[in-house]
């Protein structure tokens, strides 16, 4: 049986329930301010450290990340341009709409944010392709926490969860996961080749935010968002001096990327001792 959808909460809010309970609050006292139910403040709260190796938004704030931020960040990136959320509790599922050619990138993704052994299954969708199903609970209820809904429509990760540090991973995962739009996207080469111009889709908060975020971290001119087709998406499409900046950042010191990207890792990665910051 398909998972229902999940309610939709807003992550900004549980980011906040987060901070009054730091702050000394009771899960009552949270529950009453938010207008919630008191379970669902306790689920919010409950601690998924054991059970899931991707940190919330509360958790990976602040300077001092933890060592694996940036590939959490990639793999974040990755899910906001391909996944989806549906059930609840044990029926908790994260959809993927994947190219074929990264199965072995998904094993990848389940080694970096799952711990212990998680259901995962690949069916093909007359509507998507290839789909991975992850059944974790765990992993379902943070990515919550993020932002990820049932739909790319239904809403995404705010961007000022994004540690600033950290964009060039994001940016580069959210490439790499996107099948709505070259290079990655589409029926696609297996090593697809590096474009002249980027084209970004997606949610239009995130879009409109990638391109705030890009400007100051690329030193880029940015691009007008328009709608994209007639699914509620919109798009940025970056000329080629500014295509060709955010590709050097995002690959210049790449900490996870797909396969099928060696073409840009061969092109734009820089040797050790020679990187630089991805804003200069």
């Amino acid at each position: 049986m398909f998972p229902r959808p999940r309610p939709r909460y807003d992550p900004k809010t549980i980011y906040r329930i987060h901070a009054d309970r730091e702050a000394g609050k009771s899960a009552a006292d949270i529950a009453v301010k938010h207008d919630l139910p008191a379970v669902t403040v306790q689920g919010f709260l409950r601690s998924s450290g054991k059970t899931c190796a991707l940190l919330s938004p509360y958790e990976l704030r602040g300077a001092d990340l933890p060592p694996n931020a940036a590939v959490q960040v990639y793999w974040l990136g990755y899910i906001a341009a391909s996944g989806r959320v549906f059930g609840q509790n044990n029926l908790s599922t994260l959809i993927l709409a994947i190219h074929p050619d990264d199965v072995a990138h998904i094993q990848t993704l389940l080694a970096d944010l799952v711990i212990g052994h998680p259901r995962c299954e690949f069916a093909e969708s007359s509507l998507d392709g290839r789909q991975a199903y992850v059944r974790d609970r765990s992993l379902a209820e943070v990515l919550l926490q993020w932002g990820i809904g049932t739909s790319a429509e239904d809403g995404s990760i705010p961007i000022e969860f994004i540690p600033p540090a950290l964009w060039p991973d994001f940016v580069r995962g959210y490439l790499e996961g996107s099948r709505r739009c070259p290079p990655f996207g589409g029926q696609g080469a297996r090593a697809p080749r590096v474009p002249r111009t980027l084209t970004l889709v997606g949610n239009k908060p995130l879009v409109e935010g990638l391109s705030r975020e890009l400007q100051a971290a690329c030193g880029i001119t940015g691009g007008t968002v328009a709608p994209s087709g007639g699914g509620g998406l919109s798009q940025i499409t970056f000329s080629p001096s500014d295509t060709s900046r955010i590709l050097q950042a995002a690959y210049r010191s790449p900490t996870r990327t797909s396969p099928r990207a060696a073409k840009f890792v061969k092109q734009f990665s820089q040797p050790k001792g020679r990187r630089r910051n991805p804003s200069k």
